[in-house]
């Protein structure tokens, strides 16, 4: 028994780094759910066999170190953090598209425990990094293949088998610095060029993903460890040399790209010019217009936070306009300090950063107390270092994955299995074999079946349900996948949700679709977005999905309710009082229209979107000169001939002069287009100006030869004094 749970365990923890080329194409956010799914059966399972195997031998036992305490005390403070905060669902469980949560965190914990207790030679740990890198050269070799247009791909950057660029690029980040360790760890020169080639293609790859602050880590992490081994390592001259050069090739390197940023060759590769024309300033307005709106919910929950996965309360709540043309639902403040006191409040932070602390007490303090220790060797604590501190350079603008979760894990198993310590009390347990066998070992089976079953099965059947609807061409079957979905009963209950209601709004309408099946696809939307809304008070976004639900339905009045609470929980958000504006304009209330578009304009003068509404409200209402006062420069005429609704309300209002104006534009924007030629033509005829309309139609028949015969019908008529169009 002994022997079959080694296995158990061992082909667990060995199989998680191919998690990284796991793809479920079945699964809604397929790059996602599948890893995760996938990441938390196996640690469930292994965990149990290890806590069996630790029974019968003290040796796998848990044992003492302060990364483990610190990640504990973590868990702690989080489990309060979500039960506390504002939507402790959300906080445990997440989502399909992020599968974050407490459920994942106690996940990772538990992979360093395992990991950090059964591996605990050099040997074991040369094969588990010898067998990640082996999967990330796989990964890499994938992701150059799309790179080449060798295997077809939709994106623009180097995403491979994780779905994203930047989590792509934080997965090759991991391992350049886990070949450096094999690098320093192994004495055999052809091995050693194996790890340096691999670096090369793996900062190649991480380059071509175009992640900014992945590549700004790079730097920092690089420059941390060869600034450290270059410094401390007097006993291993050759590699102080190495370190040296390293050096000065990052420095050399980063500034001949900065220097070559404007030329053609940078300029030409997309992703290699995003980090070449990497601008703090402009790049992180976006970026720290969040972290300010974070910050005050910081502030109003500073000691236990919102809870995991919250970040949307306070995202929408503080809104700031300046965000008008950005993502309209962050859910992430995209930078690891403000996440964690979003999430944890300054007492999860605290405990957080306390693993980096515990990291750096056996890093930089044991050996600077005890020079002679020898845990790690200088070349060691510098790639470690080098590591962590690239992460978190990485994390400063971005936020974790599974991925990163994964391998920040093995960081911190290989430094605990170093330096962890007995606990003298767990070594003197002692099992009967008799119970252990008979009782302990069917229970341990039981419990991880229970789990599978109740816990991850629904969720991972929901996942297949949402694709099964969207692949079925009958209407019926598509309604009965995502009642399926629903009735599974998983954490992901908004998500799918979005999707029925999505689908019940594209059916509403549609004349091919059974009036029974389309009044269910509306019944069952309804009454879970009811449901839905009751569970997540708060949350705008729901009322959001709501109000748009009812307006694709033509409630008009239900749509106006629920986007007022969605307005009263984000007063400040454009994109809200628009959709609030649009169903006054709806329902013949352009005054209340007007004053909304006018609202929206005001918060943010650059959203050109609202001022364009606004000025067709202007002219609707007869408010003509104010109207035609906001097209302050040609740009913004250009803007205005470009918006349909405003071209309308123009001609509406009978301002010819104007509309001229605007299908001036318009053929100068797109002169291919006839039927703008066609339409200036005949509103210079309304105006009675002959001359300007036949020169508009004679400029047309240069700009479209094609259009000549219709053309030149059209000046025919014109100048016989008939309608533009007859028999033409």
């Amino acid at each position: 028994m002994q022997d079959l749970l080694k296995v158990i365990v061992y082909a667990g923890l060995f199989a998680v780094p191919f998690l990284t080329m796991f793809v479920v194409n079945d699964y809604f956010f397929p790059f996602i759910t599948g890893k995760n799914f996938a990441f938390r059966i196996i640690v469930g399972t292994v965990f149990v066999a290890w806590a069996l195997l630790m029974l019968l031998d003290a040796k796998y036992r848990p044992k003492f170190s302060w990364v483990i305490v610190s990640f504990t005390a973590l868990l702690g403070v989080m489990f309060f953090a979500n039960l506390l905060g504002q939507h402790p669902s959300s906080s445990f469980w997440s989502n399909f598209e992020r599968m974050d949560g407490y459920v994942t965190l106690v996940h990772v914990f538990l992979y360093v425990l395992v990991l950090g207790s059964m591996l605990t030679t050099k040997k074991q740990w040369n094969a588990y990094l010898h067998t990640s890198l082996a999967v990330a050269f796989i990964t890499a070799v994938y992701g150059l293949a799309q790179y080449a247009d060798i295997i077809p791909t939709q994106a623009a950057r180097i995403e491979s088998f994780l779905g994203n660029a930047a989590y792509m690029a934080i997965y090759m980040y991991f391992h350049i610095f886990v070949a450096f360790w094999l690098f320093v760890e192994n004495k055999i020169t052809p091995l050693r060029v194996v790890y340096g080639l691999l670096i090369v293609m793996f900062i190649f790859t991480l380059i071509e993903t175009g992640t900014r602050g992945t590549a700004l880590g790079l730097l920092v992490g690089g420059t941390v460890m060869v600034a450290y081994i270059a410094l401390l390592g007097a006993k291993y001259p050759e590699f102080r040399k190495v370190a040296a050069g390293v050096f000065a090739v990052l420095v050399l390197s980063a500034s001949a790209l900065y220097l070559a940023r404007d030329t053609a060759f940078v300029q030409d590769n997309q992703n290699l010019s995003r980090i070449a024309n990497i601008n703090l300033v402009e790049d992180l307005q976006v970026r720290g217009t969040i972290w300010g709106m974070a910050w005050e919910g910081v502030q109003e929950r500073p000691i236990l936070g919102w809870g995991q996965g919250n970040f949307n309360y306070v995202f929408n709540a503080q809104y700031d306009p300046f965000l008008f043309n950005q993502e309209q639902w962050f859910d992430r403040a995209h930078n690891i300090f403000l996440d964690w006191l979003i999430a944890g409040g300054f007492l999860g932070a605290f405990a957080y950063f306390g693993i980096f602390v515990a990291c750096l007490y056996y890093l930089v303090w044991v050996p600077f107390r005890n020079p002679e220790d020898t845990t790690f060797t200088v070349l060691e604590r510098g790639v470690i270092l080098g590591i962590l501190a690239g992460y978190l350079t990485h994390n400063f603008v971005v936020f974790d994955n599974i991925i990163s979760y994964i391998f920040f894990a093995v960081i911190l198993a290989l430094i605990h299995a170093r330096v962890a310590e007995p606990i003298k009390c767990l070594e003197k347990i002692k099992i009967d074999r008799a119970l252990f066998n008979q009782f302990l070992v069917p229970a341990g089976a039981v419990v991880v079946v229970l789990i599978v079953y109740t816990i991850h099965l629904p969720g991972m059947q929901a996942a297949g349900d949402i694709i099964d609807g969207y692949r079925a061409e009958d209407p019926a079957a598509r309604l009965a996948a995502f009642e399926r979905a629903l009735d599974r009963g998983s954490f992901a209950h908004q998500e799918i949700t979005e999707q029925i209601s999505q689908q019940a709004m594209n059916m509403a309408n549609d004349q091919n679709v059974p009036a029974e099946i389309r009044d269910r696809f509306v019944a069952r939307a309804e009454q879970e977005l009811n449901k839905l809304a009751e569970n997540k008070p708060g949350d705008a976004r729901v009322h959001v999905f709501f109000s748009s639900f009812y307006r694709a339905l033509n409630d008009l009045e239900a749509a106006e309710r629920q986007i007022i609470l969605a307005q009263e929980l984000s007063p400040r958000k454009p994109s809200i009082i628009m959709q609030r504006a649009i169903i006054e304009y709806s329902q013949n209330d352009l005054a209340s229209a007007r004053d909304f578009f006018r609202e929206a304009y005001e918060l943010d003068t650059r959203n050109e979107e609202a001022l364009t509404f606004y000025a067709g409200t202007l002219f609707l209402l007869g408010e003509r000169e104010q109207a035609k006062a906001l097209a302050t420069d040609e740009r913004m005429l250009q803007v205005f001939a470009q918006n349909d609704f405003l071209v309308s309300a123009v001609n509406q209002a009978g301002d010819l002069p104007f509309l001229a104006s605007l299908f001036e534009e318009r053929v100068e924007l797109q002169p291919q287009n006839v039927q703008h030629w066609a339409s200036l033509s005949f509103i210079y005829h309304q105006l009675e100006d002959r001359e300007q309309s036949i020169a508009v139609l004679e400029r047309a028949i240069v700009a479209v030869p094609t259009f000549a015969t219709s053309a030149r019908c059209f000046i025919n008529n014109i100048e016989a004094g008939n309608d533009p169009q007859l028999g033409c």
